[in-house]
């Protein structure tokens, strides 16, 4: 069981009609909390956490209780896998020590990314170089002294030159970050299945 953290309901901006469609596409069974709900916490199947897009921004060095509810979940399932889409990839990279550039303008629409093929676990049966898509002002920079892993990069950003990371591994093969969005693209789809095979996986495990 997949639990969803996001206090929204589906708009243009999280993607969550469509992130719920992928799942129910494969049977993916889920629950969505929009609370610190203590009946979550005790729950004994749930194998992986999604912390998805979201109209709110994520200020560093701020407090925001509008980011209590996620960190709520964080707290209580501590080694359980999670995945960070948009709005969740910025909140994992200042959870972890890194910090977030702020563009004026945003960036959208379908981009070409390279993705590192060598993190299987979460990029198994893609394509190096795939056309993702992107709706985001802040980009998350992992914090300098190590322990984020970049496992993908927009090709050409902003002056069209440098390549630019934009999907992290904060703890190997257990908690990663998502600046596109795989609900989106029926090739990335695969991103989103991945994760909840090694999520499933992993609980499998550990119960045996």
């Amino acid at each position: 069981m997949l639990l969803i953290i996001t206090r929204e309901t589906p708009n243009h901006s999280n993607k969550l009609r469509e992130l719920y469609k992928a799942l129910a596409a494969r049977e993916i069974p889920y629950i969505v909390s929009r609370k610190c709900d203590p009946t979550v916490i005790k729950r004994r199947d749930i194998c992986g956490l999604i912390i998805p897009g979201a109209r709110f921004r994520v200020k560093p060095y701020e407090i925001q209780p509008e980011l209590d509810l996620e960190m709520y979940y964080l707290y209580h399932f501590p080694n359980t896998p999670v995945l960070g889409i948009c709005h969740g990839c910025q909140l994992l990279m200042v959870y972890y020590g890194g910090t977030l550039q702020t563009y004026n303008s945003l960036w959208t629409g379908s981009q070409e990314v390279e993705l590192d093929l060598s993190r299987d676990n979460i990029f198994k049966g893609q394509e190096g170089s795939e056309k993702l898509h992107f709706y985001f002002h802040e980009l998350p920079v992992a914090p300098p002294h190590g322990g984020v892993r970049e496992i993908a990069w927009i090709k050409k950003f902003r002056d069209g030159r440098r390549h630019q990371a934009c999907a992290f591994e904060f703890v190997k093969d257990r908690v990663y970050g998502l600046m596109f969005h795989p609900e989106l693209g029926h090739e990335s789809l695969g991103i989103l299945y991945n994760f909840y095979d090694m999520a499933a996986s992993s609980s499998s495990s550990s119960s045996s």
